[in-house]
């Protein structure tokens, strides 16, 4: 075979070779597209040596669905009162999924007035989501009912892009200096500011039994719920009084870690069909030593035959057999009457993946309806778990569930987003399957083909020239 010259140039084999080189980097691409992105993406605001650095960017915007449009935040006041210029504390919890966070705290104005990052990047904050992150500022000088404003920071680009939206709704505020980035924000509860000291006495907001209830459970507790914080160390059996007619009933007094809700327990079950009088005396202050301000006095009367009914679930969250479900859900069951807050644990109430126990926390709501089991940690996705409720848990009057309630659900399958087309520009960390596993072996292929080309052309033009 006899090569027209100039077809073969040097110049010519290596665009060749280059030309395949390029064309087999195209197509198998990156072995591990992560650091390629982060390295592309993020390594600029984030110089760090390992992709986790995107947690801070990517644990905390991840929504339920691709519409983007429910958030998972909170952000509680410490009080319901502060004196102006006192310091305010601002508990943030939230997230779809565990890792450190660039939280915000913004002011009734606007002012950013604290953040976890110190006025950088928050490079592996020690503090992370789902927290709680205590953030701190000062009430305003002027008396008046004020909202503060809690903000994580991150990238928009969490969830696949395919049929999902580019923003969070009314609650992402974009950053006009970094592209894709922004905060997603939650107002905190209302809270006031006095204009002087508090001298304003509490109030009861609430009562359970209701004033004039009748029909009520013989093993009923009693309950008061007051408007402020109380001084825990002014409600005794003393203060607050239980009576059939002139008799005392004997019992024991509790406040709630808020100091918002009294509870009276007594010692054995109330009698059928009798009148029962509740007192909170004036005995009882608030934290700045403002007495009620006169005694509250609510009467109910208990049911004429013992309940001997069991109690019933009437719905569970989630239902039985629901998919797709978010792994940073809570599980909730709803009860048809009061139970009794003793008998719900975590050994009667319980969460499992197959004959694997979920560690978590269990809670009882103030009107003993709603039992919530919080896991530790986010739920495995695309994993189906079982929930159960025992026996061991009755109602006020001691009867017990008739038999254990059992439901399932499964988690919602990992979301991985692909990459193709203009997907390099995102800013964000994914990790692309898309591509093949061999593209670093395959880039050798290509240097190594180039070689062969050069070495037979050499070849060739010796033998020409002999």
């Amino acid at each position: 075979m006899y090569f027209t010259p100039g077809i073969l140039s040097s110049r010519n084999v290596l665009f060749i070779g280059l030309s395949i080189l390029a064309l087999l980097f195209f197509y198998s691409g990156n072995a591990d597209a992560f650091p390629a992105l982060y390295d592309s993406n993020c390594v600029s605001c984030h110089p760090a040596p390992t992709p986790s650095t995107c947690a801070g960017c990517h644990s905390h915007g991840v929504h339920s669905s691709t519409a983007k449009s429910d958030i998972n935040l909170s952000a509680t006041m410490d009080k319901e009162t502060y004196m102006p210029g006192e310091t305010v504390s601002v508990s943030f919890t939230g997230g779809y999924r565990a890792g450190w966070v660039r939280a915000y705290l913004y002011d009734n104005t606007g002012a950013l007035v604290d953040n976890t990052s110190a006025g950088t990047n928050g490079l592996g904050n020690v503090e992370e989501f789902p927290g709680p992150i205590i953030l701190t500022g000062t009430a305003p000088a002027t008396a008046g009912t004020y909202t503060f404003t809690a903000a994580w920071y991150g990238n928009q680009f969490d969830l696949a892009q395919v049929g999902g939206t580019t923003t969070f709704g009314p609650n992402w505020t974009p950053d006009p200096s970094n592209p894709n980035h922004g905060q997603e924000k939650i107002a905190t509860n209302s809270f006031m500011v006095t204009a002087g000291a508090d001298t304003t006495a509490p109030t009861v907001s609430s009562t359970l039994p209701d004033n004039n209830a009748t029909g009520v459970p013989v093993g009923s507790a009693v309950t008061a719920t007051f408007n402020e914080a109380i001084d825990p160390a002014t409600v005794t059996t003393a203060s607050f009084l239980l009576q059939a007619g002139v008799d005392n009933v004997a019992g024991a007094v509790a406040l709630n870690g808020a100091g918002t809700i009294a509870t009276f327990t007594p010692s054995a079950p109330l009698q059928d069909n009798t009148v029962y009088t509740a007192t909170l005396t004036t005995a009882i202050t608030d934290n700045s030593a403002n007495p009620l301000a006169a005694a509250y006095v609510w009467t109910f009367t208990t049911s004429a035959v013992a309940d001997t009914t069991a109690p019933a679930v009437s719905s569970t969250l989630p239902d039985n057999n629901a998919t797709g479900v978010p792994v940073g859900s809570a599980v909730t069951a709803t009860f048809d009457e009061a139970i009794d807050p003793a008998t719900v644990t975590t050994a009667s109430f319980l969460l499992q993946a197959g004959v694997d126990n979920v560690a978590g926390a269990v809670a009882l709501n103030g009107a003993g309806t709603i039992a919530t089991f919080t896991p530790s940690a986010p739920l495995a996705d695309n994993t189906t778990y079982t929930a159960t409720l025992t026996t061991v848990i009755t109602d006020i009057s001691g009867n017990p569930l008739a038999a254990d309630y059992v439901w399932t659900f499964t988690t919602a399958a990992a979301v991985v987003p692909a990459l193709s087309g203009d997907d390099d520009a995102w800013f964000g960390c994914a990790i692309s399957p898309s591509r093949g596993e061999n593209g670093g072996n395959l880039g050798t292929y290509g240097f190594l083909l180039l070689l062969a080309l050069g070495i037979a052309l050499r070849k060739r033009v010796r033998r020409r020239k002999e």
